[in-house]
């Protein structure tokens, strides 16, 4: 990543511009040019910030992962049941996805790079141990507090819980339709539960 400071709000500014025009049109379909324009910048003042295209994408990721870990944390704090916690679980994913639907698409837009940018690649590894880790804190806190006895090592169950999320993230985010379901709600609520027995 640049070294430039990021809490500037002139990056800011650009970051916002990136997640807008990635969110919407993808990576492929997003270029330097029309970012630094929806940021009224310049491609100069824009490169001085973020050397490319990638840097840009894995910057705006990032930045969208700290406010749901945050919510991870939030949710585990407060589950008192296995049955909070399925809900729990279920009800983040539903939020974020009706909150900030550009999210979800921009993290699989990540993935899909990540196979030919080292860059992506190391920050979609670091994002998603962050994700397992906070996961497996929060199940490891909800063991000690006799709210689950799961059979499954926590570090597993806490990547399995994750593959469930977004398995079902990426069906979401192709079928947005399901979002309005609630038999999808009540099946992920199901498997999390079953999972977490």
């Amino acid at each position: 990543m640049s070294a430039r400071p990021r809490s500037d709000e002139k990056a800011q500014v650009i970051l916002d511009a990136a997640r807008t025009c990635l969110g919407e049109r993808g990576y492929l379909a997003t270029t330097i040019a029309e970012v630094a324009v929806e940021a009224g910048v310049s491609r100069g003042l824009l490169h001085y910030y973020f050397k490319s295209k990638e840097e840009l994408l894995a910057q705006v990721v990032r930045d969208g992962c700290e406010a749901t870990l945050e919510l991870v944390a939030a949710m585990f704090a407060v589950s008192e049941t296995i049955d909070d916690l399925a809900a729990g679980l279920a009800n983040g994913l539903r939020a974020v996805l009706e909150m900030d639907p550009i999210y979800f698409n921009l993290v699989f837009e990540c993935w899909a790079v990540a196979r030919q940018s080292p860059l992506v690649a190391q920050e979609l590894d670091d994002i998603f141990r962050q994700f397992r880790e906070a996961m497996r804190d929060g199940l490891a806190q909800a063991v000690a507090r006799d709210v689950i006895t799961p059979a499954i090592p926590l570090d597993k169950l806490a990547a399995l819980l994750l593959a469930v999320i977004d398995g079902l993230g990426l069906q979401l985010v192709t079928h947005p339709e399901m979002v309005d379901d609630e038999v999808t709600w009540e099946a992920l609520e199901m498997a999390v539960h079953s999972l977490l027995k």
